[in-house]
């Protein structure tokens, strides 16, 4: 029986083990190691810190993989060992036929001691408290790094916190603003997007601060390289992150830290039984690091092998195009995205709106049910 191990519980590891499984059946054997002991639907993080979730309704035991057909292994990943196909791991060394990479990024410690991060069911759950007992203020959201997970972050969190401060009857004591090192808000998907967005932060009140790289924050204030300073009396800010260390480490890198792969097929070109997917590899492919491109690389490469393994391509077709709901609260924007010309290395990828209003927030309240039906329940 062809063995299939997957690293990591999230988005693209989660998709991946329930397609393999579903495409092969008995004849695959398939494995999901992660640390934790549920999977979290990480979009729905904002939605506990604004008291609109609470945390046991954002997440599923890993362990209902298993009525699935599907083994998990609560487990840190310790080293990767591609040329013997082997993964040391804190339960123990395992080894594989095929070997899913989808550990994401790690995050490094906050530059602001006083920031708060909602991006985690910790962070969340602090940035919740601290508005309990928020009676007005300055609120200011930004980036402190050009790589975080999930681009359009910063600016939902900026309009919801808005409408939180609306419900709770303190808008009228409080600004929100939010910086960011690009010029325009998701300059990267293009004019289209970016002026959609902006359109919307202006429309609540929210001021856009671009072209601001932070250097010091300290006594209240965020101060921006060009001198620019920001006072704030909370601050909202996404923490950095780096290459997954395990990855780093391991034999998959490449010079900048992330591991190398094929562009179109996220197969490791030394280990060509070894898929890296999500924000593992993605910011080193110029895609974004977010959970809705670790979904489509996730199906596609339980696919590839599948086709490996059967002599023909039983999966989808890769169809690199991306739908994200951006949720600012009382309004949300649906965009889609394609990123064929952005793995072809020919450009930047083609954005377009395809939806605008509050019923869109309905879809992605919906989506999280489909999720955790279809790939936990």
């Amino acid at each position: 029986m062809t063995r299939v191990l997957v690293l990591g519980g999230g988005s693209g590891g989660l998709v991946a083990a329930n397609k393999v499984k579903r495409l092969l059946g008995k004849e695959v054997e398939v494995t999901l190691v992660d640390r934790n002991t549920h999977h979290e639907f990480m979009p729905a993080y904002p939605w506990v810190a604004f008291g609109m979730r609470e945390p046991e309704a954002i997440r599923r035991p890993l362990a209902n993989l298993e009525k699935r057909g599907i083994r998990y292994l609560q487990a840190t990943v310790e080293a990767l060992d591609p040329e013997r196909n082997r993964v040391k791991t804190t339960a123990g060394e395992l080894s594989y036929d095929y070997l899913i990479v989808s550990l994401g990024a790690e995050a490094l410690p906050s530059p602001a001691q006083d920031g708060h991060a909602p991006w985690s069911l910790e962070g969340a759950l602090k940035l919740r408290e601290a508005l309990r007992t928020f009676k007005g203020g300055k609120v200011v959201v930004g980036v402190s790094s050009p790589y975080y997970p999930c681009p359009p972050a910063p600016y939902e969190v900026a309009g919801q916190v808005e409408f939180a401060l609306k419900v709770k009857g303190v808008r009228d004591k409080s600004t929100v603003e939010v910086f960011h090192l690009n010029p325009a808000p998701l300059a990267g998907m293009g004019p289209v997007i970016s002026g959609k967005v902006l359109e919307i932060l202006k429309s609540k009140g929210i001021a856009f601060h671009g072209g601001f790289e932070p250097v010091e924050f300290a006594g209240g204030k965020v101060k921006a390289k060009d001198g620019r300073e920001l006072s704030y009396d909370l601050l909202i800010l996404t923490p950095p992150f780096a290459p997954n260390r395990v990855v780093r480490e391991s034999p998959l890198a490449g010079p900048q830290g992330f591991p190398e792969v094929d562009r179109m097929t996220f197969r490791s070109p030394r280990f060509p039984n070894v898929f890296i997917i999500g924000d593992t590899v993605n910011p080193a492919l110029m895609l974004p690091p977010a959970g809705v491109v670790a979904h489509f690389q996730g199906e596609y490469v339980a696919g590839v092998i599948a086709s490996d393994l059967k002599g023909a391509y039983i999966g989808e077709p890769f169809n690199p195009v991306a739908m994200c709901i951006m949720d600012f609260g009382d309004n949300a924007l649906l965009p889609q995205c394609a990123f064929d010309r952005v793995l072809a290395g020919t450009g930047m990828p083609s954005c377009g709106v395809m939806a605008v209003g509050k019923w869109v927030r309905v879809t992605k309240m919906l989506f999280e049910g489909f999720w955790f039906a279809t790939l936990i329940e």
